[in-house]
């Protein structure tokens, strides 16, 4: 209806000035505003993802079966959470051989390195010679050596037997889970995807042309989906662009949380504070709108007068104007209105 007596009122403004109609003069209602310009902070919004800082998967560093999933997707863990368990037969076995290793490599050292201390007074007092001892004092590094490397594969074989059993590295969200139950798996494959909640960051693309005006010290603010905001003080801007957008990447992180309350792959709005400049702005019901046409109701000595303005971006019930009017200009507060009491009627 609006839309209707609006074409109405410009149809016969056209009308008038062309084919010399004329109207009295209507009465210009109590209801009216006078422009004025303010110099409230202006924002330039970006859209902006969260994801988590740390993510990644976690592969398989042995052969085996799995024979246990603790966790499935969506999942919450803790830091050090068991996940995942391989069969370890051989493992296990692999470490009892290279602590029996280790045992008698410990014998023979003691033995040899016994052997050279025995030889160390007879050498002294030239009952034996000097050979005889150096080959005593080879045999002993030489047991020193093989129990260094018997101790070394233990270390290993060890490692092998923790691989089996797979832990969280952080407190996270599982997101994906690449094997199954039973799964016989090899080195290196992939088996969970997870991520840390604990720290969040917004990350957004700014032009080139905002680049200049975002500084070291110029906090950013996030909306959420429901409304909600949140000041953030600190951020990263990358020193390369985008070399299909030529856009900058900018990341702001999140204050740490302790429950999983910002969700990766969610969609935000990220805004960045403009410099300060008088603008003059008008209640969204002053404006008539058109496809391309924008006007308000001006107050002049003969009653309403349409006239068209240039509309810049709105927030919070206004709309910002960037030409058409100047300050202390007064308009009808409510275009439609003004519509409906002339009857549809427009008056030049």
């Amino acid at each position: 209806m609006r839309k209707l007596l609006f074409l109405f009122s410009v149809l016969f403004a056209v009308l008038g000035s062309t084919a010399g109609i004329s109207a009295e003069a209507p009465s210009v209602s109590s209801d009216t505003i006078t422009v004025a310009a303010s110099t409230e902070p202006d924002w330039f919004i970006m859209d902006g993802r969260i994801e988590p800082v740390d993510q990644g998967s976690v592969a398989a560093q042995t052969s085996g079966r799995i024979s246990a999933i603790t966790v499935d997707v969506n999942d919450v863990v803790p830091m050090g959470h068991l996940l995942i368990e391989i069969t370890n037969t051989s493992q296990s076995a692999g470490l009892d051989q290279a602590k029996a290793a280790v045992k008698a490599a410990e014998a023979r050292y003691n033995d040899a390195e016994r052997q050279r201390l025995r030889l160390v007074d007879l050498v002294k007092k030239g009952s034996i010679s000097k050979r005889e001892y150096d080959s005593a004092a080879t045999e002993a590094e030489a047991a020193a050596n093989v129990l260094k490397q018997a101790k070394a594969e233990a270390v290993q074989a060890g490692e092998n037997l923790g691989y089996t059993r797979i832990v969280a590295p952080y407190a996270g969200v599982v997101s994906a889970r690449h094997v199954s139950l039973g799964e016989t798996v090899n080195p290196g494959q992939l088996l969970l995807s997870g991520y840390a909640f604990e720290n969040m960051r917004i990350v957004a693309s700014l032009p080139a042309r905002y680049v200049t005006q975002l500084k070291d010290d110029t906090p950013l603010k996030v909306i959420f989906p429901d409304g909600q905001t949140l000041m953030l003080p600190q951020h990263q801007l990358y020193q390369f662009a985008d070399p299909v957008s030529h856009s900058f990447t900018l990341r702001a992180n999140l204050p740490k949380q302790t429950t999983p309350v910002w969700r990766n792959g969610s969609w935000v709005k990220l805004a960045m504070p403009l410099p300060v400049s008088p603008k003059l702005h008008v209640p969204e019901n002053a404006v008539l709108r058109q496809n391309e046409l924008s006007a308000v109701y001006l107050v002049t000595e003969k009653g309403y007068v349409l006239r068209q303005v240039r509309l810049g971006r709105q927030h919070d019930g206004q709309i910002d104007i960037l030409s058409g009017l100047n300050t202390g200009d007064r308009i009808a507060a409510d275009a439609y209105a003004v519509i409906a009491q002339q009857g549809g009627q427009y008056a030049p």
